[in-house]
């Protein structure tokens, strides 16, 4: 199992007690007096089954504070992941942080800085580099690359995680995508691993009936889910920071009581989002402040109810390069997050508003993960860390600790040592070409890609996803969502070498 990172110290807080109360009440009196619309029969019926006031011509949904309470407290604080090779299992809540795939729709050619579709050889390479790197976690594969040179669109994202489970073994997950998840959550049964359902509910208050479709999916399958609520603050919610967590929170509280009465205990993350409107261009501001501020309250509210949380700030950047702003918006957001409390954190490798992806970028921000993590981690003091004796051993000048027993125990494991950071004094980095960050990012990647070799599927593994692909790609072929002429192009992509 892959043991993450461990917050040793108490986590940020933004909200006094009060303020937090404020919120929780705040959010179960939306959810009684206006409730939510859930575009679904089979879950109207469950609602009202279980105490709900539902009209079922308005499709809305009442929902009583003693009920959302109750299945607040249903949640199991943890669930496991298992992943492809049991080494990357992940147990997912506590003070653990885990790390995951960034998203981005398409390729970033890192010479012009524009954007493509991704090749099927091009997100087999980002899955490789993803398995190989330290402080990625959870691989996020149906997420990035989205747009496919070749593939149909209808089944893009099955595409992905069918080439993140061949060319990584670390534990995955899957969404909502126009009936693809039942073939996801196919694949994984038979693989024996287990993918969390990502699922996106409309703001405000709103739960269409294909989201509502995949809970069930999902959680009769045995899988947990994550409830995911993202709303960009002006527009789809309030613009005031505590206005816009009430709307969140009674939507979050909505989709918990939805999973719990379904299936109780089911293990949940929540996956959550505030985002700014930017009134002068009337786009959403991806990564600023109040997203930050946003991001540490949903996590004070996660942490009362015990629940795993889901953070996506920091994930991207606003900007459509790899430079300067890309790094401290995402770095900064990233650590606030984590600082806060997260469980989950999507981050490696996606940019520009989740327009852009590239496996240099995910390199370089396993970097950023690795230092985060380390002060995260916090330090340790007993005898031998506060070092009393050596220090009198030593005394002064000119005494030194370079040839001591104890510096070299230690240093590796206090420090963290960056991967493609330019470490080099200034000589040193004249004579080596003067390379920066990013180049030096751009080697790693070649490196990774000529020498690590995930782990191999089994013929039966192999067997299983290609069957689940084939019976996908018919079905879709025969509703007429894949022309003939896409099918001559997309068998064509498939058979890209790696």
């Amino acid at each position: 199992m892959l043991k993450g990172f461990t917050r040793k110290f108490k986590p940020l807080e933004v909200l006094s007690e009060e303020g937090l109360e404020a919120i929780h009440r705040g959010s179960l009196d939306v959810l009684e007096t206006t409730g939510v619309r859930v575009e679904h029969d089979r879950a109207l019926k469950l609602f009202a089954d279980h105490g709900c006031k539902v009209d079922f011509e308005e499709r809305m949904v009442r929902i009583p504070p003693w009920l959302a309470e109750e299945c607040l407290r249903k949640c199991p604080s943890h669930f496991k992941m298992k992943a492809r090779d049991p080494k990357c299992d992940l147990m997912v809540g506590g003070n653990t942080l885990y790390f995951k795939h960034g998203m981005g729709m398409r390729y970033l050619d890192l010479d012009t800085w524009e954007t493509r579709p991704a090749t099927v050889k091009e997100h087999r390479e980002a899955m490789i580099v993803a398995d190989a790197l330290d402080n990625l976690h959870l691989a996020g594969a149906y997420e990035f690359y989205t747009d496919r040179a070749s593939i149909p669109p209808c089944i893009a994202m099955l595409e992905n995680i069918a080439s993140g489970i061949r060319s990584s073994a670390k534990a995955e997950h899957f969404g909502v995508v126009a009936g693809l998840e039942k073939f996801a959550i196919k694949m994984a049964k038979e693989l024996g691993i287990t993918i969390y359902g990502e699922l996106g509910s409309a703001v405000p208050l709103t739960f269409f009936n294909e989201v509502v479709e995949a809970t069930f999916l999902y959680a009769e399958a045995g899988f947990p889910v994550e409830p995911t609520v993202a709303m960009t603050a002006g527009a789809e919610g309030p613009a005031t920071l505590a206005g816009a967590v009430v709307l969140l929170n009674a939507q979050v509280m909505a989709s918990v009581v939805m999973a719990q009465l379904i299936k109780p205990g089911i293990g949940i993350s929540i996956k959550h989002a505030i985002k700014p409107m930017d009134m002068r261009r009337g786009t959403p501001y991806f990564s600023c402040v109040s997203k930050s501020l946003t991001t540490v309250m949903a996590h004070q509210l996660l942490r009362r109810y015990g629940i795993p949380s889901c953070s996506s700030a920091g994930y991207t950047s606003m900007s459509k390069k790899i430079d300067f702003q890309c790094g401290y918006e995402k770095a900064l957001g990233t650590l606030i997050s984590a600082l806060s409390g997260a469980n989950l954190h999507v981050f490696q490798g996606g940019s520009g508003s989740e327009l852009l992806y590239h496996p240099v970028l995910s390199i370089l921000d396993d970097d950023v993960a690795g230092w985060i993590g380390r002060f995260l981690e916090g330090v340790e003091v007993n005898d031998e860390m506060l070092a009393i004796d050596l220090i009198n051993e030593v005394g002064a000048i000119p005494g030194h600790y370079l040839n001591k027993e104890h510096t070299r125990k230690w240093w590796r494991k206090e420090q963290f040592i960056p991967k493609v950071a330019d470490m080099e004094t200034y000589p040193v980095w004249i004579q080596s070409g003067k390379k920066d960050a990013l180049a030096l990012a751009k080697e790693r990647m070649e490196e990774i890609l000529a020498t690590h070799k995930p782990k191999p599927l089994t013929p039966h593994e192999e067997q299983i996803i290609e069957d689940v692909m084939k019976e996908a790609r018919e079905y879709y072929r025969k509703r007429g969502l894949i022309s003939d002429k896409e099918w001559v192009a997309y068998m064509k992509a498939l058979e890209s070498p790696i």
